[in-house]
């Protein structure tokens, strides 16, 4: 007879909830990168937009001009701003996420050491059922011997 774990569904299904709450911190890792790279984009942009602001200053300058373009660096900035609390609110949400790992991770853990120790059991049992029926017909062909 062949061993079967009594709660394999809840262990496969456990092992399903853990694969997703990983996936879902996956998830969460690419969302902060996204944030990341955006945020970089931005800070060069407001770099370039710097840089070009200083060196166009010499001969004759436009105020509107320069309005726009402060204008444009505070939106940038606005932006810069907006991407940070975004991106608080995902770490938030990542080491929730995380902790959701963690803890379906034990569950999984948690059976996978039942079913070990369940296995054991039954392959100590079916090794003392062995015993029992060897010891059984070696005391019945003694006797079947003996009675000769």
């Amino acid at each position: 007879m062949s061993f079967q774990f009594r709660f394999a569904v809840i262990l496969q299904l456990r092992r399903r909830e853990r694969d997703e709450a990983g996936a879902a911190v996956g998830q969460a890792n690419e969302a902060i990168g996204r944030i990341d790279d955006q945020s970089e984009a931005i800070r060069v942009q407001r770099q370039a937009l710097r840089e070009g602001a200083s060196q166009n200053r010499v001969g004759d300058v436009s105020v509107d001009a320069l309005l726009a373009r402060g204008r444009y660096d505070l939106q940038l900035q606005a932006e810069i701003h907006a991407l940070s609390d975004t991106r608080a609110k995902l770490v938030q949400e990542l080491e929730r996420r995380q902790l959701a790992l963690v803890a379906a991770e034990a569950e999984v853990k948690r059976f996978e050491r039942l079913e070990e120790k369940e296995r054991t059991a039954s392959y100590a049992e079916a090794l003392r059922r062995e015993q029992a029926e060897a010891d059984d017909a070696t005391a019945t062909r003694y006797t079947i011997e003996r009675q000769r």
